[in-house]
């Protein structure tokens, strides 16, 4: 299938970013905007096929960035052929835990880590390692990601690629990747800076904006899967992808074959690919007329009525991992029932809030899906 740029693109207003102050919205990927799994798994699917046929015998290491592209990243990997070994970068910092350190200079949350548990062993049984991406403009986070690799590890014979929904890469800087052995290859090419005057005149609205803070809230509805696979460090994907099925076919048994008219699934700021294979099993086997995936999300971004404008309402909500921090919630309404899944240790004010945002606007069955990690000797969240 061929996607247009009209298909992929939803441009907002960063909410007090100099650097950058607009930001792309993809209306298929179940992050800030609710969408239906299908359609992004048909979307990933489109973009494994361009691996697959490109790199028809390389064995594959996926990196998945944080936060916005680890449901895609997950995604794309259920379709390709010869992925072996995957992982998620991450903002979330365990004391115990040793990580590459690189950056992100445009985003809203600069620093980002890479977990080494793994990764020289993943190293010695692959050949490839592709770094996927929702977009991608000048390549620089990842390549500061190849150099703080090679440092570390003194790789030989690894090959690169960089993947991506939509690439906004001039075609100098393109050639200048693949003459260094970086390959891009993506799903739509984007004009560099698209559109960005669009969103010049867009300004805050109070009126749009709801600060929860819950207290006091009645006891949670709430099941836990019990887990070995942490995809923040190196998995094999496919015990991740048995894992993943083991969870849905948990929560389909919970549901008991009830039959709902709307179903809507959350995932947790990086925590989202479960979110987004549940959804797909729901859909697939009917339990809803239609089914659609979220997320919670670091990025603050402005809400606007504003005619066209992609997200009409924000809830700033504490985040589950770090109650200090604030994270964001987009365009809710009420639906017949609500998953929302996570990783985190236990109920914390994060998720006390998010059930307030969602019972503000009409829900009432609600439940938390608990993904925890038994392998690990974990306080809450993550220090």
């Amino acid at each position: 299938m061929q996607y247009s740029i009209d298909d992929l693109v939803r441009l907002a207003k960063r909410d007090s970013n100099t650097i950058r102050p607009y930001l792309y919205v993809n209306p298929k990927q179940g992050k800030h905007i609710p969408a239906r799994p299908g359609e992004i798994f048909d979307m990933c699917n489109g973009l494994a096929d361009i691996v697959n046929r490109k790199y028809l015998d390389d064995k594959i290491f996926v990196i998945g960035f944080a936060e916005t592209a680890t449901g895609i990243a997950s995604a794309v990997c259920h379709f390709l052929n010869n992925v072996i070994y995957y992982q998620n970068t991450t903002r979330e910092y365990q004391k115990d835990k040793e990580y590459l350190y690189f950056t992100e200079s445009h985003s809203h949350a600069t620093d980002q880590l890479l977990r080494l548990t793994g990764i020289q062993k993943c190293l010695e049984a692959v050949d490839r390692i592709i770094f996927i991406d929702d977009e991608v403009t000048t390549g620089n986070t990842i390549c500061k990601l190849i150099s703080a690799i090679e440092e570390k590890y003194n790789v030989t014979g690894i090959k690169y690629s960089i993947v991506s929904i939509l690439n906004s890469m001039p075609e100098e800087r393109l050639a200048q990747l693949k003459d260094s052995g970086i390959e891009c290859l993506y799903l739509a090419k984007l004009p560099f800076e698209y559109n960005k005057e669009y969103i010049i005149n867009v300004e805050y609205e109070k009126n749009r904006d709801t600060i929860i803070r819950a207290e006091g809230l009645d006891q949670i509805n709430e099941v836990v899967f019990n887990t070995k696979v942490n995809v923040r460090e190196v998995a094999n994907f496919s015990e991740y992808e048995r894992e993943n099925l083991k969870f849905a076919e948990m929560i389909r048994s919970i549901l008991k074959e009830k039959h709902y008219k709307d179903f809507l699934v959350i995932g947790t700021e990086e925590f989202m690919y479960p979110a987004l294979y549940l959804g797909e099993v729901l859909s697939r086997n009917a339990i809803a007329d239609d089914v659609r995936i979220h997320a919670t999300t670091r990025s603050p971004i402005i809400a606007s009525g504003r005619d066209g404008y992609p997200l009409y309402q924000r809830y700033q909500v504490r985040s589950l991992y770090d109650q200090g921090r604030n994270t964001y919630i987009y365009n809710l309404r009420k639906y017949d029932k609500v998953v929302i899944i996570t990783d985190t240790l236990q109920k914390s004010a994060g998720l006390f809030d998010i059930v307030n945002a969602l019972e503000s606007v009409g829900n009432r069955e609600i439940v938390c899906a608990r993904w925890n990690y038994i392998c690990e000797d974990r306080k809450v969240g993550y220090e």
